[in-house]
């Protein structure tokens, strides 16, 4: 790691549930804009609604991370994600279980050893004596380890004496875990009422590491974001991509065109005696020229950044730097 203090910063995790969002460009540019708001090492994400015909290369994802995913098997509704910064040194986990239905993503923060489980359980898909199995042989097998849990739970932190709650509090208790989310982190209308519960949580054994661990005014859908730091240093995530491309300025392709309509010799091409070799030929004296003329740079893509603009935009995005 960097002895720069200004290129390290304390591990920040985070998450929201985005009902679907990350097929929706404008759910996913609010993914970006709270994953830059914050700082988010990493971003627990939950009902991604994705199946294995949507490709994850095609999701407006934030630049510099990477996504990891578990899709719902039956169906695209639920599953979960994590955003992950490349900054950020660590390494996936596969828990071995016989259990199913079980949405959850483990990785593990090289630099501190500490494991990390984003997770999602809904009511319809994964019961709570379910997942409370899973919990406890994930806890057993973690034995000492340093853990946290983060995601929806569907089980409301405010209803103490449900019998949901009073399961969850015990397994928690037998690793010395504690839930750290205390507001509201949903308002849902249910008829013509409207409910205010806790579910969406972050459980850990690890409570002295944390400075803090909060509720954050953003929301996607009608799920407020979560967050959590600690005092273990890591690198920044990186705010922009660097991306090399072609410089295909204006004066670039005119000079270009110009030094082969006036100064290129074209006397060898000429002189082949077949079309296929005069075609490779011209082929390797374009791609030549093209490289000393147009060379290759390094850019750095901001948000608004468009690969290829129209000729159009580019004249309207000229008029309005003008005004």
């Amino acid at each position: 790691m960097s002895n720069d203090t200004s290129l390290v910063h304390d591990l920040s995790i985070g998450h929201c549930n985005v009902q679907g969002g990350l097929i929706s460009l404008g759910k996913t540019t609010e993914i970006r804009q709270l994953v830059r708001r914050y700082d988010f090492d990493i971003l627990s994400l939950n009902e991604t609604n994705l199946n294995d015909t949507i490709d994850s290369s095609t999701l407006n994802i934030p630049p510099c991370y990477d996504f990891i995913r578990k899709d719902r098997g039956k169906g695209s509704r639920g599953g979960c994600g994590m955003l992950i910064s490349q900054k950020c040194a660590y390494s996936k986990i596969t828990m071995k279980t016989d259990i199913d239905n079980i949405e959850a993503i483990w990785v593990k923060i090289k630099s501190h050893n500490v494991y990390i489980c984003g997770f999602y359980r809904s009511n319809n898909f994964c019961s709570v004596d379910v997942f409370i199995d899973y919990m406890n042989e994930c806890m057993s097998k973690l034995h000492n380890k340093k853990v946290i849990w983060i995601g929806d739970i569907n089980i409301d932190q405010n209803n103490i004496t449900a019998s949901q709650y009073r399961k969850l509090d015990m397994a928690l208790r037998s690793f010395n875990m504690v839930q750290t989310i205390q507001e509201i982190t949903r308002v849902a209308k249910l008829g013509d009422k409207f409910t205010s519960t806790t579910i969406d949580v972050i459980f850990t054994n690890c409570y002295s590491d944390f400075l803090n661990s909060s509720v954050l005014p953003e929301r996607i859908g009608d799920h407020q974001a979560i967050k959590c730091q600690l005092a273990f240093k890591v690198r920044k995530p990186a705010r922009y991509e660097k991306l090399v491309i072609r410089n295909r300025c204006s004066k670039n392709v005119v000079s270009l065109a110009e030094f082969l309509a006036v100064n290129c010799d074209y006397s060898q091409i000429l002189e082949c005696s077949d079309v296929e070799t005069a075609a490779v030929g011209l082929n390797e004296h374009l791609n030549k020229y093209y490289d000393e003329f147009c060379p290759l740079k390094t850019i750095i893509v901001h948000d608004n950044y468009i690969h290829k603009p129209s000729g159009e935009l580019l004249k309207a995005i000229k008029l309005k730097k003008s005004s």
